[in-house]
């Protein structure tokens, strides 16, 4: 299983619909140049295309109404008979844009390593650390492991996962807290929209707001929203007040993925 390539989504609860799934399972078959798998963990496949993979999300051992907490049923992607063991293993969030070959990611999927994006800074502690020293941990809206080499993040969650709340904010910062071995991506190759991605309002509204060419996923964290982004739901007045204008490129990808 060494060279198995599986691109992981995980879908539960209401917050993010099919549609969201189904966007992002397209976009990622366009922009692989290798083989690679789908698949999506879930506890309801209603309305996911039928070419995307379904692995039943295993039991969360946290009552439902803590979930949104912290994004707690992440960390079952780490159980141990939810992928084959051995496969290299990409997860990604769907409020992403995939514009790039993701396939090349996997090649940053290291022995007992979890590969996660350091957490962006924002422009202010860029231009000025000094003044705003920063010390971000990891993002998990992309990961990349080995499967099997991290169960113990699962196990210790579900021996006690009322710890687990107690001590880490939510998912990723327990994954980071938990792992073996952390390794960052190499800046760049996961751009955040509002922090790396676009510059700062109002020089966006000249902009394009395009990623380098380097990039392979564009992270939609927070807000704006990829749907705030566009003229399918917005008017030209809403889009300067949102602080970005329109992005061409991002009308773009919803046409031809949506």
């Amino acid at each position: 299983m060494q060279d198995k390539r599986i691109v992981a989504l995980i879908k539960w609860g209401i917050g993010y619909p099919a549609d969201d799934f189904n966007r992002t399972y397209r976009a990622i078959q366009d922009h692989s140049e290798q083989d690679v798998e789908v698949i999506c963990v879930t506890d309801d496949p209603s309305g996911l295309d039928q070419g995307m993979q379904i692995v039943k999300l295993p039991e969360i051992s946290l009552d439902r109404s803590r979930w949104n907490d912290g994004m707690w049923p992440k960390v079952a992607l780490f159980k141990d008979d939810v992928f084959p063991n051995g496969a290299k293993i990409l997860y990604v969030d769907v409020d992403i844009a995939v514009v790039g070959d993701v396939s090349k990611l996997f090649d940053f999927c290291e022995q007992d390593t979890l590969h996660i994006i350091k957490d962006w800074n924002t422009y202010h502690e860029r231009w000025f650390p000094r003044l705003f020293p920063s010390n971000r941990g990891g993002n998990s809206s992309v990961l990349c492991y080995r499967a099997g080499e991290h169960n113990h993040i699962w196990d210790a969650f579900t021996d006690d996962p009322d710890a687990a709340l107690a001590q880490f904010r939510n998912d990723q910062d327990y994954a980071v807290g938990k792992a073996k071995n952390i390794k960052y991506f190499p800046d760049g190759l996961v751009g955040s929209f509002k922090k790396t991605v676009a510059p700062l309002p109002p020089i966006a509204w000249f902009s394009g707001c395009n990623p380098s060419k380097d990039c392979k996923i564009v992270a939609f964290h927070g807000k704006p929203d990829i749907e705030d982004l566009t003229l399918r739901n917005r008017s030209y007045l809403q889009l300067l007040v949102e602080g970005y204008g329109r992005v061409p490129w991002l009308e773009e990808y919803l046409n031809k993925y949506d």
